[in-house]
């Protein structure tokens, strides 16, 4: 086959994929998702069964794949430490080692005393956001694509696919030659991992993620797409010879290798990763300086920990010194590992961020409560009224209202909760709202049912807390919401017994 048939060859499975890719984006993944979890599913495998079509595609077109799957070598940890040195990162007394459960760690070499700076990494050893912003890579994205623009992480990964594609010629190989090949947040979950999911309310946020990513993607390929048209368009001598490049014309993308595996992987971790620093240029209309997302190299193998906890602040940034510092937050005694808190989230939260539920108890923990006003009932009008008139902080989205059941067997849900209950059971929502104790405990019956229904879902046996891996982690996910459920019932059943 000659090298012209080749090429041939590949520009007709190049316009395969992108057909492919358009026809989910403008049929599926560009319309409203379903508005129900039963149908979310039945889509969800739809868009998996097409991805895996076009995945296939790309891998005999490019080898991004074949690259990605590549394991970090044994080596890379310490090339890792001579290029810290040489960008200027300090390291105080800990190093990075192997863990037997959460990869990289960062490990004391010696002891460390609380408030101790360990890490101290500068602003030009940073990947942030606004570093992307500048590259001539993405420049032209970042003022013209809504997406890019408008959400940062999702620039950030955009940047990431990016230096990765660059290989060897990227500033930043060393540091991405250690970033993990494999993620266990639920978007790299397999079909029956998900199923695993139910009945957690995380189950339809998981998909809705992944139908959010895999847009994301598709939007982008299809942009990649243009710039071959470009190429084409500016050899003619028509009079669109001249029109603007698209806006990934710099990017080293392509219909071939820009592939789900890369985009997926670079959301993965920057999602798993990211922290929050000061813009160096961006401010507010207060002259404050806005924080942007950013991956910061060695920093990041710090792994989580709720004694750690000493403030919402998770990085310490000096805008003085123009670096960003990891402070222990406790004593640390030689060989053990050096830890920072991830910040104030549900196990939810933490699983489909962070790829992991915490050990442990998680004061911070909470469940998601929807509860629904049938669209049949003849009073949603009127209920909806009520609810947003008695409470106003609630989150609804059309008949769906939203509330969070907390971590406090005390005091497990919002009284907000309580009063959309007392609405829900009005005989006459129309009639002037006056609460009686047997309304109040009409609306505790009500809530203390949901209550346990939700909790039997979860059945009664043992969950696996004490596995490793992503059944561990599914297992904790439940185990903890079981218990706020539980809490909320019982809190349900004291109230009542006192108005008895």
């Amino acid at each position: 086959m000659t090298q012209t048939s080749d090429s041939r060859k590949k520009i007709e499975q190049e316009e395969t994929v992108i057909r492919q890719v358009g026809v989910l984006f403008e049929q599926v993944l560009s319309r409203p998702p379903p508005n129900n979890v039963v149908e979310l599913w039945k889509e969800h495998l739809a868009i998996r069964e097409k991805l895996d079509k076009i995945a296939e595609l790309q891998s005999q077109l490019s080898d991004t794949n074949v690259l990605l799957s590549k394991p970090r070598s044994p080596e890379s940890i310490e090339k890792l430490l001579k290029w810290a040195d040489h960008m200027g990162i300090v390291r105080k007394n800990v190093e990075i080692k192997e863990s037997d459960d959460f990869g990289l760690e960062l490990r004391a070499s010696a002891e460390i005393k609380k408030d101790d700076a360990v890490i101290q990494v500068p602003r030009n050893a940073i990947l942030s956001l606004d570093l992307a912003r500048k590259t001539a890579m993405l420049k032209k994205a970042f003022e013209k694509d809504p997406i890019v623009r408008g959400m940062g992480n999702v620039g950030l990964a955009l940047f990431l696919c990016g230096q990765f594609l660059n290989g060897e010629n990227s500033k930043w190989s060393t540091y991405i030659s250690v970033l993990p090949t494999t993620l266990t947040t639920p978007l790299f979950y397999d079909r029956d991992q998900l199923l695993q999911l139910k009945p957690s309310p995380l189950f339809e946020e998981a998909l809705m993620f992944y139908r959010t990513i895999t847009r994301q993607f598709s939007y982008f390929l299809v942009s990649v797409a243009k710039n071959r048209v470009f190429e084409n368009v500016r050899k003619t001598k028509t009079e669109h010879a001249n029109m603007d490049p698209p806006v990934l014309y710099n990017t080293p993308f392509t219909v071939s290798n820009f592939t789900l595996n890369l985009y997926l992987w670079a959301v993965g971790i920057v999602t798993t990763r990211v922290n929050m620093i000061p813009s160096e240029s961006e401010t507010t209309e207060k002259n404050e300086r806005i924080m942007v997302p950013a991956l910061i190299p060695v920093f990041d193998m710090a792994n989580h920990d709720f004694d750690a906890l000493a403030s919402d602040d998770a990085v310490c940034f000096s805008v003085e010194d123009d670096l960003a510092m990891l402070v222990s937050a406790k004593d640390v005694k030689k060989g053990d590992s050096v830890s920072m808190f991830y910040g104030r989230r549900s196990n939810g939260d933490h699983l489909l961020h962070n790829g992991f539920v915490p050990r442990g108890e998680n004061p911070s923990d909470y469940y998601k409560l929807k509860i629904g006003i049938p669209k049949t009932d003849k009073a949603l009008n009127a209920k909806q009224a009520l609810i947003s008139a008695f409470a106003p902080s609630n989150w609804m989205q059309s008949n769906i209202f939203h509330f969070d059941l907390i971590n406090n067997p005390e005091h497990p849900f919002p009284e907000e909760l309580e009063k959309f209950a007392q609405v829900f059971t009005l005989d006459d929502p129309n009639a002037k709202f006056e609460l009686t104790t047997e309304q109040r405990k009409k609306a505790l019956e009500f809530l203390k049912t949901r209550f346990s229904l939700l909790e039997s879902s979860y059945g009664k046996e043992e969950l696996s807390v004490d596995l490793p891996g992503i059944p561990g982690d599914i297992a904790r996910l439940k185990a903890s919401e079981r218990e706020i459920l539980r809490n909320s019932r019982i809190y349900c059943e004291n109230l009542l017994s006192k108005l008895s």
